[in-house]
């Protein structure tokens, strides 16, 4: 293992750099150790290392597995490593800026019933993370109603909200974080039989692309949050078009809609007096039908998660069959809640890329990255499960 330093900064790694030579002692003496690797632009910038599983350039599945065993174990059980994707030729740079900020200037394109509701979130939970919501919709009356009525929210002790303003689409990527909600068309409530997520895939897709070519043609550099559905798919795409003549890191790119199943199995699992799963219960995957429920994420029960992840994956269909479409849940858990968590640095469900997918799975963004939880002595049974999923976001052709 090389060791290097630079600006006061002490970095370790397999591969060569012209980089001036460290010491074993300046490693030691170091508060926060980068590992550099070579991963390709296509894999994520940067993220804290908790697993050895992690320490190879090849970004896999296996980063979920919590793994020891090296002469780095305890810069990793130290919290004091993290890895630094030098295949980004702005690297040197890019490193030293946190991913984290005071406050955060948004923009929630698409008012529509998630948008709506998600903004109503946002503006009253978020005045200690938001400075400002831009609200964007190509119907005029929607953005002058939205501002209108989100500014004439406030509590009674006259708490500072952020403010919100009317944006153009010219403006929409003047922020920090864009939040995509804009839906094409939503399948009636009288669609039930099918997963109405992936049926929304191809109409969304061609919007969110005239959105990414905006960003490029913005030079923005900013996060891209997808809330529409299907999510996982739509950050793929999305991901997809923001590189084409452009480099936009991976980090940048997540998705919400794992929040709201995590809440949903919740709802179930406390109907069934399965009191542990509030602590011990995940959820993984797609906001979908590829869904993954765990009961227990270190005593694992398969045919009780199994029954969990059905009665989770047709939640929605339960609200359907009400005459209502089901936003108010997925607007909230998915998309303002778990938002403000992800920008406070917080542990929430989102997803995270991992080669070439955008997996749903806990995880929080730290000033040195992103950290996904890791699991040690993961049931093969739910692996196995998680793998499947993992790997249809995979062959997903976007």
């Amino acid at each position: 293992m090389n060791i290097y330093k630079k600006n006061g900064d002490i970095f370790i790694s397999n591969h060569k750099f012209k980089l001036d030579e460290a010491t074993e002692k300046d490693l030691k003496n170091a508060e926060h150790i980068y590992l550099l690797k070579k991963s390709g632009t296509s894999c994520r910038f940067r993220q804290v290392v908790n697993s050895l599983t992690q320490i190879e350039d090849r970004e896999t599945l296996n980063y979920i597995i919590k793994k020891e065993g090296s002469s780095v174990d305890d810069l990793i059980n130290g919290g004091k490593l993290s890895y630094i994707n030098t295949s980004f030729e702005e690297w040197e740079e890019m490193y030293k800026v946190n991913p984290l900020k005071k406050k955060y200037k948004v923009t929630v394109a698409g008012l529509g019933d998630v948008g709506g509701t998600l903004s109503i979130g946002l503006r009253l939970l978020g005045y200690d993370v938001i400075s400002e919501i831009g609200v964007f919709d190509l119907d005029e009356n929607k953005i002058k109603r939205w501002e209108y009525e989100l500014n004439q929210i406030n509590y009674p002790n006259n708490t500072s909200l952020p403010k919100v303003k009317p944006v153009s689409f010219d403006e929409v990527f003047d922020c920090d974080v864009f939040i995509f909600c804009i839906t094409r068309q939503v399948p009636d409530v009288s669609i039930q039989d099918v997963d109405v997520r992936i049926v929304q895939y191809k109409s969304n897709a061609e919007i969110i692309s005239m959105y990414t070519e905006a960003a490029k043609k913005a030079k923005y550099k900013g996060y891209f949050f997808v809330v529409s559905d299907p999510v996982d798919h739509l950050c793929k795409r999305a991901y997809f078009e923001l590189n084409k003549d452009y480099i936009f890191p991976a980090d940048n790119v997540k998705g919400f809609g794992l929040g709201v199943m995590y809440a949903r199995a919740l709802y179930y699992a406390q109907n069934m007096n399965i009191d542990y799963f509030k602590d011990m219960g995940r959820a993984f995957g797609p906001h979908g039908k590829d869904l993954i429920v765990a009961d227990n994420i270190e005593d694992y029960n398969h045919e009780l998660s199994l029954k969990l992840t059905e009665l989770t994956t047709n939640a929605n269909i339960e609200v359907r069959k009400t005459g209502f479409k089901p936003y108010i849940a997925p607007a909230l858990s998915s998309g303002a809640l778990s938002i403000l968590s992800c920008l406070k640095g917080e542990w929430h469900y989102s997803t995270v890329s991992i080669g070439n997918a955008f997996l749903g799975i806990k995880n929080r963004i730290t000033e040195y990255g992103v950290e996904i939880e890791t699991y040690k002595n993961l049931d093969e049974r739910l692996f196995e499960r998680i793998k499947k999923s993992y790997e249809r976001l995979v062959e997903f052709d976007v």
